[in-house]
């Protein structure tokens, strides 16, 4: 086997292996027709970042997207790959490099073969090396990638509503409909405002790139702003009716709608425009919002709302030290965590961390005994607010060897939430 980045113009032989994986159609002899017709111009220019418009990000410093792969000896066959996106993300206040993990494909006849482990063993620390905290990814098998580190995100909540339990009284304001060509600034307002204290948030320039480029009135979908009395942006939903009569706003990979409101009265305004507007042609409404966002008292008769939990992707931390750094401790104190990253050695001992009030986190490792020791798989979850110190005696892969420790004050509840889908 060997293991190497491919370059841009070998790109359809990775696109080739999700076509067979995933079963979507795949043109073979243009895709290759059109790499092989690149030039030497080309091929290194789409090796560099992309130019990037307004405020500088870190992940401006690579190109976009890389893939791994792992091929044959001869190099002749591609058997499996994956791909890695590159994000600015928050976490606690700081801009750091996440990597999205994805198209992880593998042609049938090398199946459990080792190929995408040999590409998680080479992508993972050329992460840690580019200085990435974190990575995330979307599982076909979450016991599977917790193997390479990966844990469990935060819980989306998905809620399906019936049109007669939402309220109905207006709130002011006013709702108008962006149609294609119109100004959709007020949707990444809206996102920004929204998500700036979301720990794996993303950094973006456009809500949605593809909201200008897509025919959405082809596609059957439909853009809704409320602006409050001052003609602030405050919440937007984008739907498509689906079956059943659903007015259908979740954000998902085969319909990137959406759902955001900044306060009550942007989602009372929402949930009475929908109640007003769609009774007659629609049954029910359903969106998606954080776990930390609870809507319960919005709903007069809560028999006719339906929540359906689900785990936002998985995460798991690429720099160790970064990520105990830069996090945002409560009061002052000092805690030893010991971890294990059999894919990232360099993650792997003992860590002290002291931390104090206005003053930056002194990371360093040390031969002291732990306080508490972990694989990196449960770190992630607990230093992003995911999970929390409570939750310590629930978690079996976690030993605990001094309960006096100041867990509360480094482990305890933050809003988190992986807004891309790659």
């Amino acid at each position: 086997m060997k293991i190497r980045t491919l370059e841009p113009n070998e790109g359809w032989r990775a696109t080739q292996v999700a076509a067979v994986c995933f079963e979507f159609p795949f043109n073979l002899e243009e895709e290759r027709a059109k790499a092989e017709a690149m030039t030497a111009e080309e091929i290194e220019a789409a090796k560099n970042p992309p130019k990037t418009d307004g405020y500088p990000l870190p992940s401006d410093s690579f190109p976009a997207h890389t893939v791994w792969g792992c091929f044959s000896d001869d190099e002749k066959t591609l058997m499996g790959s994956i791909g890695i996106t590159n994000y600015t993300c928050r976490f606690d206040g700081n801009a750091v490099l996440m990597g999205g993990i994805g198209g992880v494909s593998t042609l049938p006849a090398y199946r459990r073969g080792g190929t995408i482990r040999k590409c998680f063993e080479a992508a993972l620390p050329d992460l840690y090396e580019k200085g990435f905290v974190f990575s995330t990814l979307y599982p076909f098998s979450r016991a599977y990638y917790r193997k390479f580190g990966y844990e469990n995100g935060a819980f989306v909540r998905e809620l399906t509503v019936d049109i007669e339990a939402l309220p109905s009284q207006p709130v002011g304001g006013t709702i108008e409909q962006l149609f294609p060509g119109d100004d959709l600034s007020p949707l990444l307002e809206i996102y920004n405002e929204f998500y700036k204290t979301y720990n794996l948030s993303v950094y973006r320039r456009e809500y949605d790139p593809a909201l200008v480029k897509e025919n959405l009135l082809a596609q059957q979908r439909y853009i809704y702003l409320w602006r409050n009395e001052q003609g602030k942006p405050r919440g937007f939903f984008i739907s498509k009716k689906t079956d059943g009569g659903v007015l259908n706003c979740t954000y998902t990979f085969p319909l990137r709608n959406g759902f955001l409101a900044l306060d009550v009265r942007a989602y009372q305004a929402l949930f009475a425009f929908i109640r007003s507007a769609f009774a007659a042609h629609y049954q029910k409404v359903k969106f998606a919002v954080p776990d930390v966002v609870r809507l319960d008292s919005l709903f007069p008769e809560g028999n006719l709302v339906g929540i359906h939990l689900d785990y936002n992707g998985m995460v798991r931390v690429v720099h160790l030290e970064k990520a105990l750094e830069l996090c945002r401790c409560r009061g002052e104190g000092t805690l030893k965590i010991e971890v294990t990253d059999p894919q990232i050695p360099q993650n792997t001992g003992t860590w002290r961390m002291d931390f104090a009030k206005g003053q930056p986190n002194r990371v360093t490792k040390t031969n002291d005994a732990p306080d508490i020791s972990m694989p990196v798989s449960a770190f992630a979850p607990l230093i992003c607010g995911i999970r929390t110190a409570e939750e310590l005696s629930m978690m079996p892969e976690v030993t605990v060897h001094n309960p006096d420790a100041p867990f509360e004050s480094v482990f305890y509840c933050k809003p988190c939430f992986l807004t891309e889908l790659f």
